[in-house]
């Protein structure tokens, strides 16, 4: 066992992981109505064909992230039984629910967020690897914002000014009509979906992301 958990290098402060992964989502809704996403509060998921992740904001400054890669994460298939993620695990996490996950075989990693820092449990030897970036593939931008500025540019967003005024407009809470109207005419190939079947979820999912401008704000 390590003593001491290593951190990936990826994970920064949970609070800009969740605003690079909020711009995710509104990239994501722009051009499809059928996002990969599922909000609940401050929980939001990301799901795919190999699994996923879940980033939490909790009270008190703390966080969660968590998920599972089915072919990456050592932490599940390796062993005899999957590693016990929730082994030092703080008393505020939802342990009930994550200890099902872990027991089902569908937790390859938790990190948990406190006091500043992110911790983990601690791994056997035969762990190299427990899914973290393989689950986040083709959501790399919730780590980084040259990953974010790809996942612009692999949606046809290219135009780097555009997405960096949309980019702004979510750090404000200021995303409106305008705001998505100027991101998906900068697109360099038409959507799947018709333009009017989309600006209405990008609003809605603005909205229930708290980054739509507030009623009686000025508008630009």
């Amino acid at each position: 066992m390590t003593n001491e958990p290593a951190i990936p290098a990826q994970l920064g402060r949970p609070e800009r992981m969740w605003e690079r992964a909020v711009v995710l989502v509104l990239i994501a809704v722009t051009r499809t109505a059928r996002p990969a996403f599922r909000l609940t509060g401050r929980e939001l998921s990301c799901s795919h064909s190999n699994g996923g992740w879940t980033l939490t904001l909790e009270p008190e400054g703390k966080a969660l992230f968590y998920g599972q890669d089915v072919d990456c994460s050592d932490t599940t298939y390796r062993g005899d039984k999957p590693v016990d993620l929730l082994a030092t695990a703080p008393h505020w996490l939802p342990a009930d629910r994550l200890r099902e996950l872990n027991d089902s075989y569908e937790l390859g990693y938790l990190y948990w967020w406190e006091e500043g820092r992110w911790g983990r449990a601690p791994y056997p030897d035969f762990v190299a690897d427990d899914g973290l970036v393989a689950s986040c593939d083709g959501y790399a931008g919730i780590f980084d914002d040259h990953y974010l500025a790809d996942s612009f540019a692999d949606a046809g967003y290219r135009d780097r000014e555009a997405a960096a005024r949309f980019v702004a407009r979510v750090e404000a809470g200021t995303v409106n009509e305008s705001a998505v109207k100027d991101l998906m005419d900068s697109a360099t190939e038409p959507g799947p979906l018709p333009r009017e079947s989309r600006l209405p979820s990008a609003l809605e999912w603005a909205a229930r992301l708290g980054v739509a401008e507030r009623i009686g704000a000025a508008r630009t």
